[in-house]
């Protein structure tokens, strides 16, 4: 007969529960991820296959590159980037997220989603909160730099400026992490209890309002990681997958830790310096 006392059993159960619950959303989020690799890598072929003139994008640095992407505003390249950001916010993202994601589901039944059905919608609208605020970014960011490169088309002579473009991207993004605000961004994201007690809100509308709540901030997070993925890397998969391994690293296992989001800033800052003087490594690289 098990002598176990009541209160205790409660405790493992519920802890076992919990990580059942972990493991769960973790696989779903996983298996999420790799589907989308598998689609971005797919889509980024078809856009620059659509936007190619001559079919030699690969020995291309990835400024030109994007210049094929961005040289007119065709309807099929741009419904084919909106599906490729969105799949690869998706690849990027996700795996980032688990932490957050368990906590919302299991603190679900907190703000009236009951039932199993309601726990998963809440927290599928959860995601969805989240993923639209990037996406409305990424809208941004595609004609913010469509612009640029129409204007750079018009005074072909700053062309000869791209690459320092690119290492001034990298600069700002590096000194992005060494600031207040990116500090407090990442605080909110290592702290999925802490931002559910805080924003925590009723109904599938709520959680909806809560996903885009956190996409805020970790768009004051991650988002400068975005624009050296787009406007330098080309959306190239292998930064894609570089930039993954640093968000994942940065919010799921060193959580936030100021060394590592410096040892970041500082590697952006000296990878801008040295494109500067040798514009050939970032086709190497990326």
């Amino acid at each position: 007969m098990d002598s176990t006392p009541p209160s205790r059993t409660r405790v493992r159960n519920s802890y076992f529960t919990s990580d059942s619950v972990g493991l769960q959303v973790a696989v779903m989020l996983v298996v999420s991820a790799a589907l989308a690799w598998a689609a971005t890598y797919y889509l980024m072929n078809s856009m620059f296959g659509m936007s190619a003139t001559d079919g030699m994008v690969s020995s291309a640095l990835p400024i030109a590159a994007m210049s094929m992407l961005f040289s007119s505003l065709n309807l099929g390249v741009f419904s084919v980037f909106v599906l490729a950001w969105i799949a690869g916010m998706v690849a990027m993202m996700f795996p980032a997220m688990i932490p957050m994601v368990s906590v919302h589901y299991r603190m679900a039944d907190k703000v009236g989603l009951l039932s199993k059905v309601g726990k998963i919608a809440g927290t599928t609208i959860f995601l969805g909160g989240y993923l639209m605020l990037y996406v409305v970014l990424g809208l941004g960011a595609y004609f913010a730099v469509f612009l640029a490169f129409q204007f750079g088309a018009m005074i072909p002579s700053l062309s000869a400026y791209t690459t320092m473009v690119a290492g001034v991207v990298l600069m700002v993004a590096g000194v992005w992490q060494l600031t207040p605000y990116k500090d407090a961004c990442v605080k909110y994201c290592v702290s999925p209890v802490g931002f559910f007690l805080t924003h925590a809100k009723n109904g599938l509308g709520g959680a909806f309002r809560m996903g885009a709540e956190h996409g805020y901030y970790c768009v004051g997070c991650c988002y400068l990681y975005m624009i050296v993925m787009l406007s330098v890397a080309a959306m190239s998969i292998p930064s894609m997958a570089l930039l993954a391994i640093v968000i994942t690293l940065e919010k799921v296992i060193v959580k936030g830790a100021k060394w590592f989001t410096r040892l970041v800033g500082a590697g952006f800052i000296t990878f801008g310096i040295i494109i500067w003087f040798i514009p050939r490594l970032l086709a190497v690289i990326v």
